[in-house]
């Protein structure tokens, strides 16, 4: 038995290390999240609608959303919605005045979802 330990030591180390980490290992660290487009459906130039989380679902909106005027979509992980529209419960908007002052954009103010919606306006 002596000889047997000593000839397999190394390998029997192996095998302990590897069960050890095996059975700690913390699952859900790299999960990936779907990230989902969701598009303004409402007037950009009313701060109620901008921040009404139910003018933003994931139908495109048709416009382009390249500036930083007015609100057009936001980029969020699909847990925060509830079927094809945005949680308020997730995430919680207020509308700013845009870069132009021609209208509103949304801003992220709370909620229990992702900490940082990405927000692509509109000119």
């Amino acid at each position: 038995m002596k000889n047997f330990i000593q000839k397999y030591a190394l390998a029997i180390v192996a095998v302990a290390t590897i069960v050890t980490f095996s059975a700690y290992k913390v699952t859900g660290t790299n999960a990936a999240f779907v990230t989902t487009p969701i598009y303004f459906h409402g007037d950009a130039t009313d701060p109620d609608q901008v921040a009404d989380e139910s003018n933003w679902t994931t139908t495109p909106n048709g416009k382009s959303c390249n500036g930083d005027n007015l609100a057009c979509m936001m980029l969020v992980e699909n847990t925060d919605l509830t079927g094809s529209q945005l949680d308020p419960l997730k995430i919680t908007l207020d509308a700013i005045e845009g870069a132009s002052a021609l209208g509103y954009i949304p801003e992220h103010i709370g909620g229990s979802g992702s900490p940082n919606p990405i927000i692509i306006n509109e000119n």
